[in-house]
């Protein structure tokens, strides 16, 4: 048994590369447009899921074999030290329009509406990998190592816990790279994570459906392996939806390790929550980098998939009628951005360890409302780390002035492990999205230190673009140093969601939940989910 996993990064072809595969830069600027056709990505494969098994999980059955994997990236492991290196190679300046110091911050909104204690590592995993997501009655979080967790969300009672192996009745390797969604229009849960390979032939991915809208009652756990050439490895999975489809993309890397291609596929709703075997077209994105799939919270027929690397501009593709036979996916022209690069790991005080910052991929679902397309990731800001969001308008293929931001805790913090939702709530004709929400790590070794910790916080349509304070769930009392590495591996992703149902006091739409790793030792992480929302 190995004491640790360390996730795999991604980082997109560098450059000219990343420009020879999104097509010709575009000028900058909101008047930019996208060609008037895209460029069609094949289908290479039809996928039949397994006949689906009803189950109630419980237990906590451990695997057979846990696993470490080093970290994959698209490009050589030596370009991305090198270029991890030049990030953090000059010192950190302020942030945007700040002074540092030991200014006091206005804590951005909305306020925290409270926070509990989420799942924590059970023995040897990390980093946790935690994502989560808010339903009607329960906040369900999924993490590497322990499984999945009901809470439930009005006081935060853990209310069932079950093993991976558990559920998903599989011991024969360790499963990894988990996600969870809540499709409040179907009211179901879906759950998905893939196991590291049996053989050089069999690798298994699992998707799970609730069969109503309480997590603690029974599931359809389906199963398939995707058919790539032997030896290749299916590799962090992100879970979308759209009206009709759930969206499952993926990373692909040869039995060299090297990157070869990104998948992207939609699953029929109405096979899929009906316990009914599905197929699917198993699209080739080509070398894309992370593609991230959009969670469309309308009736729109597209949904849009983003892709970030390191260059001038963001990968954009757009999915038709996905779960049905005629589904297509397009190719679009790049969205033209201000130049960006991978951000330079965090800093904490008392040591010279780092925490790993990852790259500039998207790490999370985008927030589809209307013709805009929300998303956030990490990247380096005047030799800090710090998430930058971006709102894409997908009807011109641009992100107009004023809608792309930082998010950050103050002018000296470093900051990562981002994500957002956005809120159609106070949208408009021209402007749909009418809240964000956000979830961070922070960690600062100036004015007034702080180990990392857990962040939320948001904005309004009308609010200044930076996202800065924010607030606070967890703050570790010591650094994190928990084994011979000098970057340690911190989360691949966290998440936001969207409170389906409203309370007195705070209708749809203006509360979100997050969860994020938390840090309990030195040696050992944990998590936190919280409320925040603007409420009366």
């Amino acid at each position: 048994m190995t004491t640790s996993r360390r996730a795999r990064r991604v980082v997109p072809a560098m450059l000219a590369a990343l420009v020879l595969s999104l097509g010709a830069a575009q000028a900058t600027g909101a008047a930019a447009r996208p060609r008037a056709e895209g460029k069609p990505v094949p289908a290479t494969h039809t996928v039949h899921l397994s006949q689906p098994k009803l189950v109630t999980p419980t237990g906590n059955a451990m695997p057979k074999v846990l696993k470490s994997q080093g970290p994959l990236s698209t490009i050589p492991r030596k370009k991305l030290a090198e270029l991890k290196a030049e990030a953090a190679k000059h010192p950190a300046k302020h942030g945007p329009g700040q002074t540092g110091g030991n200014r006091a911050w206005k804590l951005a909104p909305p306020p925290s509406q409270g926070s509990f204690e989420g799942l924590g590592e059970p023995c040897c995993i990390r980093p946790p990998d935690t994502h989560g997501a808010v339903g009607l009655g329960h906040f369900v979080q999924v993490v590497n190592g322990t499984g999945f967790g009901v809470f439930r969300k009005s006081d935060g009672a853990l209310l069932k816990k079950v093993s991976f192996a558990s559920f998903f009745k599989y011991t024969a390797q360790t499963i990894f790279d988990p996600r969870v969604v809540y499709d409040k229009k179907s009211n179901r849960w879906v759950i998905s994570a893939a196991a590291f390979p049996e053989n050089s032939t069999v690798q298994k991915v699992f998707v799970a459906v609730s069969t109503t809208s309480d997590p603690t009652g029974s599931f359809f756990v389906y199963t398939f392996d995707p058919p790539e050439n032997a030896g290749d490895f299916y590799d962090f999975p992100q879970l979308g939806l759209s009206p009709d489809a759930v969206i499952v993309t993926a990373n692909i890397f040869d039995s060299a390790e090297n990157y070869v291609r990104s998948r992207a596929f939609g699953l029929a709703k109405a096979d899929l929550y009906n316990g009914r075997i599905t197929n699917y077209p198993y699209f080739s994105l080509g070398k894309a980098g992370t593609v991230a799939p959009p969670l469309v919270e309308d009736n729109n027929t597209n949904a849009f998939l983003v892709a970030a690397g390191t260059s001038n501009q963001l990968g954009l593709f757009r999915a038709t009628n996905l779960g049905h036979s005629n589904a297509t996916i397009v190719q679009q022209a790049g969205v033209p951005v201000a130049a960006y690069t991978v951000p330079p790991n965090a800093r904490q005080p008392g040591t010279n360890n780092l925490l790993d910052s990852a790259d500039a991929r998207f790490q999370n679902a985008s927030s589809q409302i209307g013709n805009q397309l929300l998303n956030v990731h990490t990247i380096n800001s005047g030799g800090l780390p710090r998430p930058k969001w971006y709102q894409i308008n997908t009807s011109t293929g641009t992100v107009p002035s004023g809608r792309s931001g930082f998010v950050y805790e103050s002018g000296t913090s470093d900051d990562f492990n981002p994500s957002v939702a956005g809120s159609s709530v106070g949208g408009t004709t021209t402007n749909p999205i009418g809240r964000m929400f956000f979830t961070w790590s922070s960690t600062n070794v100036t004015s007034t230190p702080h180990q990392v910790r857990v962040k939320s916080g948001g904005r309004l349509a009308t609010d200044p673009v930076n996202v800065v304070g924010g607030n606070t769930y967890s703050t570790a009392s010591t650094f994190y140093d928990p084994s011979s590495d000098t970057v340690e591996r911190w989360g691949d992703y966290s998440a936001v969601t969207i409170d389906p149902s409203s309370t007195s006091t705070c209708p749809v739409g203006n509360r979100a939940y997050v969860v994020n790793e938390r840090q309990i030792s030195t040696t050992s992480w944990g998590s936190r989910i919280g409320r925040l929302g603007f409420c009366s």
